[in-house]
């Protein structure tokens, strides 16, 4: 496969949407799109332009939830990441419905198949990377739609249906899983 050298100064190649939710120092529900993520066990790192809203609330409040959002709430999605915190509270504005959570202070996304539950334990701001702001958080709690859940208890892998967000500099889209069709780890080796 040839390969071609580009000058982008970014590229997406397909990170998962996912909604952030949380409930801002005033105790008013929020939420912000968002695609830079990746979790370890308990662990989990989001990143975040530094002077957004959601953020800056998130290292006061320190709890927040991760929603995982299919294609069916596109207009949500898109509507959570282009409007800011900082000028609206998007939950008026949107058809996604906050239920607090029985684990942290912060509101799950209903519509969204599955939430994992945090709480802020460590920000990351350095020079070097100026505007970006990363935050590692302690997982407390995941909840998953049970028709996500097998009989055994186990998820049904091939059902999450989940948004993925893929671009260059000069353009970005979404991408779509396509639910039903799943292969194991290592089952081509």
């Amino acid at each position: 496969m040839e390969k071609i050298n580009v000058d982008y100064k970014k590229l997406y190649y397909g990170f998962p949407v996912i909604l952030i939710s949380f409930y801002d120092k005033d105790g008013n529900p929020n939420v912000t799109t968002l695609s830079s993520s990746y979790t370890l066990m308990d662990m989990v790192i989001l990143g975040f332009g530094s002077n957004g809203y959601a953020v800056n609330q998130i290292k006061e409040v320190k709890d927040f939830v991760i929603n995982v959002p299919d294609k069916s709430i596109m207009k949500e999605i898109d509507l959570c990441g282009a409007k800011s915190g900082h000028e609206y509270k998007k939950f008026d504005m949107v058809n996604l419905t906050p239920v607090k959570s029985k684990i942290i202070n912060a509101p799950i996304i209903e519509e969204c198949s599955i939430a994992i539950e945090c709480t802020l334990t460590d920000v990351i701001e350095r020079d070097y990377y100026r505007g970006i702001t990363n935050i590692i958080a302690k997982i407390k709690g995941r909840c998953i739609s049970k028709e996500y859940i097998d009989a055994s208890g186990q998820l049904k892998y091939s059902e999450v249906d989940n948004v993925l967000y893929v671009g260059d500099d000069k353009n970005k889209v979404y991408r779509y899983t396509q639910s039903g069709i799943s292969d194991d780890a290592k089952s081509f080796l």
